[in-house]
């Protein structure tokens, strides 16, 4: 290890965290991105560190109900059309782990790394005096029915709560009470009194990103056009070829989010991952005040109380990454919360980005068995910011040789060969 340089691909809150914990671990580590740390999907989520996100959304339950939420405008599934022929494998890995065996297994995986991520976070966020972004106050997640509240209490609330996840079942009153400026459109929900948020995405990886330049780290902004392993002439190392020249290192950790896919073809792996887009419109309420994220779970949005407004965030729209934002998209999940809120609320901003999916709900981290000095760590897709810290402490400790605290053979980049 000694004296080893790092290349890091990507810095997002994923890359962000890694290399705050390989420089930690005494590496020289080099931060590429094409934009400012912070500015790809990291920026525009919901804020929230999704304690309760254990169930991988493999189900055959979903899988009857896409068709027609596709074909529904205002449903918070959508497709554009020309991304269906890259949707096909991940759709076939989809099928495939939906399957009994295949989805506990996924379930395990994903509470493993819930129960190390409190902490992971704890540690990041004290190093980077990053604590007053935080705040514990909980989230609420809202059903417009009393069917609705019963098939998630007979379901998925009844599966989280044997994963351990700590929650309360709250009638319409109770809502209420906690949210008074809400409008009257729910029969209740859960609350989960451990999940916490960030007042801003931007401000905590920009604290990360400038934690990390105070201690020595590089921060590059340049686009990597290719990946070349075994570029010193023994097997080992890796050169990036950037747009303004190739530098060379010992290793390389690929944390580049969407734009993970089409580098690694250059090392002749091919990853089912996809491009599932968030919309974020930051609203600003008036007089109408949150205490906390606030979920309408049958239309999939979220109301998340910041620094800068309250940010509505949600919906998941498979088309390429760099198509234009889809106006209808963000005029649905307006609708929503003039809904949730009861009044018309101003936009100061409307934000799309691309968040990583892979079919099995699991995120890909691990070295790749071809190139061991390369590894990988992306396909968050929905929980990036909640997976973030302890994704950086895990791949920081296979990368100096060490025994991971969590077993990473579930998020394997060989699952899809």
């Amino acid at each position: 290890m000694e004296n080893q340089h790092i290349a890091i691909v990507g810095a997002g809150i994923v890359g962000l965290s890694s290399a705050l914990w390989l420089q930690r671990a005494g590496y020289r580590v080099t931060l590429i991105d094409r934009d400012e740390p912070g500015m790809g999907a990291s920026f525009g989520n919901a804020g929230l560190f999704a304690d309760y996100a254990r169930l991988p959304f493999t189900k055959f339950a979903l899988m009857r109900k896409m068709p027609g939420m596709l074909l529904d405008s205002t449903s918070p599934l959508s497709m554009q059309g020309s991304y269906l022929p890259k949707l096909l494998p991940y759709g076939w890995g989809f099928f495939k782990s939906c399957f009994q065996s295949r989805y506990e297994h996924g379930r395990a995986a994903l509470t493993a790394l819930q129960q190390l991520a409190p902490e992971a976070d704890r540690q990041l966020l004290q190093w980077t005096n990053a604590e007053s972004l935080i705040k514990a106050n909980g989230c609420l997640a809202l059903f417009e029915s009393q069917q609705s509240v019963e098939e998630a209490r007979n379901g998925d609330m009844a599966e989280r709560l044997q994963q351990g996840v700590k929650l309360e079942f709250l009638g319409a009153g109770e809502v209420n009470e906690m949210e008074p400026d809400l409008a009257d459109f729910h029969a209740g929900g859960v609350f989960y009194p451990n999940t916490r948020y960030t007042v801003s995405p931007i401000a905590l990886t920009q604290s990360y990103a400038r934690h990390f330049a105070d201690n020595g780290g590089r921060v590059l902004q340049d686009s990597v056009e290719q990946i070349i392993a075994g570029s010193n002439g023994s097997g080992a190392g890796v050169s990036l070829r950037l747009s303004q020249g190739v530098e060379q290192f010992d290793r390389l950790l690929l944390c580049a989010g969407t734009a993970s896919k089409a580098l690694l073809k250059s090392l002749g792996s091919d990853f089912p991952l996809v491009s599932e887009r968030g919309y974020h419109l930051t609203l600003d309420t008036g007089s109408k005040t949150l205490s906390r994220p606030v979920g309408w779970l049958d239309k999939a949005v979220f109301l998340t109380p910041m620094d800068d407004g309250v940010r509505l965030a949600g919906t998941a729209e498979f088309a390429h990454a760099d198509a234009p934002l889809n106006p209808t998209r963000a005029s649905v999940m307006l609708n929503h919360a003039r809904v949730m809120l009861g009044q018309e609320p101003s936009v100061s901003s409307t934000w799309v980005g691309s968040r990583p999916s892979t079919p099995d709900s699991l995120p890909v981290i691990g070295a790749l068995k071809r190139h061991p000095q390369v590894s990988v760590a992306f396909g968050h897709g929905h929980l990036g910011l909640t997976f973030g810290a302890v994704t950086g402490q895990l791949i920081s400790e296979s990368i100096q040789g060490k025994t991971p605290s969590v077993d990473l053979s579930p998020f394997s980049p060989e699952r899809f060969s």
